[in-house]
């Protein structure tokens, strides 16, 4: 995660953009967690990231400046908004183009595009952040069982990765998704993202399966992994996409139910 966030500072600094990188750092499970983490040398930081240069973010009475407000009318601002879109759209070259500086200089490399077991694969689990790495534990154990399944995990939000991911997905089965996010009316984002992308291209997976867990950093359960690939293959069979599902476990759901109990007995006592 470190290290992704060097990358993501250079890439906003050295080229002068502000773009959406995704830096997921899972904050609320990483707060609980510890592991050995990899310092780089504080002399070859500086010498990859540019000093910095606040430019016009200095505010003082006597040397008023505009701070990047905008007022245009509805034709050249609309204009002026794709331009920006177009701009930020460079910034998966330019991604690419810094993690491979980084790779040289550290040692360590970071495409926007992480996969791991997923070239063979049938199905493959598609999830971003920390969790994915329990993930690739998932994958190792359902090979051992003799299960095709894969992990691909994308490094970036926006711009997003579309041809990279259209390639990596190409042939598979069914693809698990699984966010640590609900979009309130909609679902998980990453699967809405997905289907937005692969939706119209030729040898694309038929079934997306939604799967959403990890909220306010809930654990990941191997065997969870191991339910989802289960309904994956269950779909794909039937060729149908199944409803969206919560992670939850039975004890978990007990303990709601409890929670249910004691509210709706206070509501009784209230109502008296």
């Amino acid at each position: 995660m470190l290290d992704q966030t060097l990358i993501a500072y250079r890439l906003a600094e050295h080229h002068r953009v502000r773009l959406p990188v995704l830096v997921n750092l899972d904050g609320f499970y990483l707060s609980f967690t510890r592991e050995p983490v990899e310092i780089p040398d504080q002399k070859a930081v500086d010498h990859f990231i540019p000093k910095f240069n606040p430019e016009t973010t200095k505010f003082r009475a006597g040397e008023p400046l505009s701070q990047g407000v905008v007022v245009l009318g509805s034709t050249p601002y609309s204009y002026f908004r794709y331009e920006n879109h177009l701009a930020s759209m460079q910034g998966l070259k330019a991604y690419e183009e810094i993690a491979a500086e980084f790779a040289q200089q550290f040692g360590r490399e970071y495409h926007t595009l992480e996969t791991y077991r997923s070239e063979d694969a049938e199905f493959v689990l598609f999830m971003m952040g920390s969790f994915a790495t329990k993930a690739k534990d998932a994958v190792d154990r359902m090979r051992e069982a003799g299960w095709k399944v894969g992990l691909v995990r994308p490094r970036m939000m926006r711009p997003y990765p579309d041809e990279p991911l259209r390639q990596a997905l190409a042939g598979k089965l069914g693809v698990a998704v699984v966010d640590q996010n609900i979009s309130m009316g909609k679902g998980g984002v990453l699967h809405s993202e997905l289907a937005s992308v692969l939706y119209g291209h030729p040898d694309m997976p038929p079934i997306l399966a939604s799967f959403i867990g990890g909220l306010g950093g809930r654990d990941f359960a191997p065997e969870e992994f191991f339910e989802m690939v289960k309904v994956l293959r269950a779909a794909t069979e039937e060729g149908k996409p199944p409803p969206p599902r919560l992670l939850f476990t039975k004890n978990e759901l007990r303990e709601v139910r409890k929670m249910q109990a004691i509210a709706h007995a206070e509501r009784e006592e209230l109502s008296k």
